[in-house]
This record gives C-alpha cells, sequence and structure tokens, in this order.
C-alpha cells in the first residue's frame, strides 16, 4: 500500500472516531487537530514500521499515547476524552490495517 492512500484512509476513519469524541462546543477545532495529529505521527509510524523494522505495535502504542497527548494538550479536551478518542481511533486503524 502507499502511503499516501493510507494516510488519506487513516484520516477517514480517525476524523468522525475523533470529532464524536470531542463534544458539541470542540468539534472543529478536534477535526483540525485530528488531521495534524495524523500528520505528525503517520509519517514517522509508516517509515519505522516499513525501513528500520521496529515493532508494529510498539509504534502503534507510541502514535496512540502521541495523539492522546495532543488531544488533551492542544485540542483541550477532557482526559477522558482525549484518552477515549486516541484509543478509539487508533484501535479502529489498527484494527482494519489487517484487514486492508
Amino acid at each position: 500500500m502507499m502511503w499516501l492512500y493510507a494516510f488519506m484512509l487513516t484520516c477517514a476513519i480517525e476524523l468522525p472516531i475523533v470529532v464524536f469524541c470531542a463534544g458539541g462546543g470542540q468539534r472543529r477545532r478536534a477535526a483540525l487537530d485530528c488531521l495534524g495529529a495524523n500528520l505528525a505521527t503517520h509519517p514517522t509510524a509508516w517509515y519505522l514500521v516499513r525501513s528500520l523494522s521496529v515493532s508494529w505495535l510498539t509504534v502503534e502504542l507510541a502514535v496512540m499515547l502521541a495523539e492522546v497527548l495532543i488531544y488533551r494538550q492542544i485540542t483541550r479536551l477532557s482526559w477522558g476524552r482525549a484518552i477515549a478518542a486516541g484509543c478509539l481511533a487508533n484501535g479502529t486503524t489498527a484494527t482494519l490495517s489487517f484487514i486492508v
């Protein structure tokens, strides 16, 4: 799979999940931050898994943690919503990566 296709698919899946988890007044900000979070993490994760043979699970956990922190610190979601957004979004795309 090409990186750009994987990136677009990841954004298409994760963005609605993060927006849903964000709640009313933070949805627009969450959508923009989700795109930014994926721009920050996806290329690095792709490179690490594809080129350096870093464990897929290690990379996924690091990405999930980074995105939870982005949603908490930048988007200003509560810890519960940030954890839900990061875990649900990344858990969904990680699971679907075995199908696609």
